[in-house]
């Protein structure tokens, strides 16, 4: 009787671990696939990428960037800043509008410095992008890094 009741307590853990995970990621707001959630990006990094592919597909550029950008030594950089919003534009001339994003690897160094690579899905070819972020101890999360280039065929090789 003891081995029913401990079988029983496995399955509905089981149960409850598996509909615990199905609600962490939820429904994403940009067109991401599930790789987010395979390698455990964090929350507050996954929100800020939504957010800037978000104002990318809509066409809000400068405004994606900025946001993006906040409080980063790039954002000080006008020559960076103006350099990446002009690639962007010759992308989007080139590949079409950017419909969404794919992350295609995750990587840490410790627990406070971070790099994303990401597909960014235009119409006619896929763009890729690599950003550091750093949670900084005074400015909470920043970018300090960003790559964005067509050589997405990186990814593969």
């Amino acid at each position: 009787m003891n081995i029913k009741r401990i079988s029983l307590v496995v399955i509905l853990l089981s149960i409850y671990i598996i509909n615990v995970n199905a609600q962490d990621g939820g429904a994403l707001q940009s067109r991401t696939n599930d790789n987010n959630l395979r390698f455990g990006l964090p929350n507050d990094i996954k929100t800020k990428l939504d957010n800037f592919f978000n104002d990318l597909v809509a066409k809000r550029y400068k405004k994606g960037l900025e946001d993006l950008l906040i409080n980063s030594p790039i954002s000080r950089k006008d020559e960076d800043f103006a350099n990446i919003l002009k690639e962007l534009g010759k992308s989007i001339d080139y590949y079409g509008d950017i419909k969404g994003y794919e992350i295609v690897d995750f990587k840490t160094a410790g627990t406070s410095y971070h790099k994303v690579k990401i597909l960014g899905l235009h119409q006619k070819f896929p763009t890729r992008w690599e950003l550091n972020f750093y949670n900084s101890p005074d400015l909470g999360l920043i970018v300090t890094n960003v790559r964005y280039d067509d050589i997405s065929n990186i990814y593969i090789d």
